[in-house]
């Protein structure tokens, strides 16, 4: 490990049998340009927003909780710390749950009521850093005062075209501050290309130069494995929670009629076995969560199937 790698904190959360990553409301305070929920439309979006008390939310995820002991939630989509009572809320579901928060840390206030009132060995933060809607300094004061409140929290930068020429002086300027910047990969479309395959030889150089390695779980869908028809956990040991209620497989099956139910229904329960994949490409690397650990670290590590996972590559789609 060398010393930059390691200012990035390793997550403080065990590993859980079933992960729920949680869309908890539309609604954000930032308009990025790269984000779906932008692209989609923020007003239409709200509409599926359900508003709820801790106490509320409390019976949804106890019951989980019954049914598959206790679970990772991440909590995403919109930006959380504008949900109402959102410090509360975590406080009171990480009695059944362990958490992970996606944040753009701009809400300073609530941030500060979640860092006195949070467990940090129960929650922490993904801090995705946009530098086209937010100033670095109050972004990384934030980051620095929850890990001052002992929270795990690290800092994700998006390799989107209009940031890469920026992105080595901020990895530099966060690792002044002690903090290791992620990058992430860029998919949408920017002046009609797709990414992450319109990238030129020159800017993948330069996204790995700038991680610091060639290969590794930073550099996964950079050069993008096709993954339809593997067989996959999704929706078995990992599931998507919209903000109505619905659930759904994962984040790009999240179609009209392909909902597996509601996680308000009481008899709401996730698949016994896993099925074939029906897209090509894991986006939003759901794979961590979803295949089994061989597979995930032959993806993370060398972004390729282990031999086991190869043989399920073309399998027949099963449909979600």
């Amino acid at each position: 490990m060398n010393a930059e790698t390691s200012l990035n904190m390793a997550s403080a959360l065990p590993k859980r049998t079933v992960v729920f990553a949680w869309d908890m409301h539309y609604s954000c305070n930032y308009r990025c340009p790269y984000c779906w929920y932008t692209t989609t439309g923020w007003t239409e979006l709200a509409k599926k927003s359900v508003y709820k008390t801790a106490q509320e939310w409390a019976e949804v995820w106890e019951r989980m909780h019954r049914k598959y002991g206790r679970c990772q939630l991440r909590i995403t989509a919109g930006e959380p710390f504008t949900y109402p009572d959102f410090p509360q809320i975590i406080t009171t579901l990480t009695q059944w749950h362990d958490v992970q928060v996606t944040s753009n840390c701009s809400n300073t206030e609530a941030m500060e009521k979640f860092a006195a009132q949070a467990d940090p060995k129960r929650v922490e933060v993904d801090c995705t850093f946009h530098p086209l809607q937010g100033e670095f300094e109050p972004f990384v004061e934030n980051v620095l005062r929850l890990r001052r409140s002992k929270f795990t929290a690290n800092v994700c930068y998006l390799a989107y075209p209009p940031q890469m020429p920026q992105m080595g002086e901020f990895k530099k300027r966060f690792k002044e501050r002690g903090v290791y910047m992620n990058m992430a990969i860029f998919w949408g479309r920017y002046k009609d290309k797709d990414y992450p395959f319109a990238y030129t030889d020159q800017e993948k150089a330069w996204i790995k130069e700038v991680i610091g390695y060639e290969t590794g779980p930073e550099t996964v869908n950079l050069d993008p494995l096709v993954i339809r028809g593997k067989v996959c956990g999704a929706g078995q040991r990992y599931a998507v929670v919209q903000a109505d209620g619905k659930v759904y497989r994962c984040g790009q099956l999240c179609h009209e009629g392909m909902s597996l139910g509601s996680i308000f229904d009481p008899a709401f329960e996730l698949f016994p076995t896993g099925r074939a994949c029906s897209v090509d490409y894991c986006k939003s690397k759901e794979f961590q969560a979803a295949w089994e650990d061989e597979e995930k670290q032959a993806m993370l590590e060398k972004n390729k199937f282990s031999s086991a996972g190869a043989a399920s590559v073309g399998a027949p789609s099963q449909g979600s």
